[in-house]
């Protein structure tokens, strides 16, 4: 569900074998945050400008939760679910330490 224009999702698997796609905004090489957006929602919602987060040296990913956006429908998963769905895109991006900011499904 990428707009014209814009560059398309990156995916990681889980160790389901079950896809999600994530895009990163902001500063390439900054301290790694990943958005828990609300229910609904997807990568695609509510966040900072890229610039703000460029200035604020922060690196923000932000993911379609399965059954929303590009990922995989997941049935029966439940809110421990996306501590997995971190742990493959922080897996795929070789990251060590991360920080999690979510609003409003996403706190949970």
């Amino acid at each position: 569900m990428t707009r014209e224009g814009e560059p398309g999702p990156r995916y990681a698997h889980r160790a389901d074998n079950k896809r999600v796609a994530y895009e990163e905004t902001g500063a390439p090489d900054g301290f790694p945050v990943f958005l828990m957006h609300g229910t609904p929602g997807s990568r695609r919602g509510p966040k900072p400008r890229g610039i703000v987060l460029y200035r604020m040296g922060i690196r923000l990913i932000a993911y379609d939760r399965p059954g929303y956006g590009d990922s995989e429908r997941f049935e029966g998963r439940d809110v421990a679910d996306a501590a997995r769905d971190v742990e493959a895109i922080a897996d795929q991006l070789h990251l060590d330490r991360f920080a999690v900011a979510g609003r409003s499904g996403g706190g949970p």
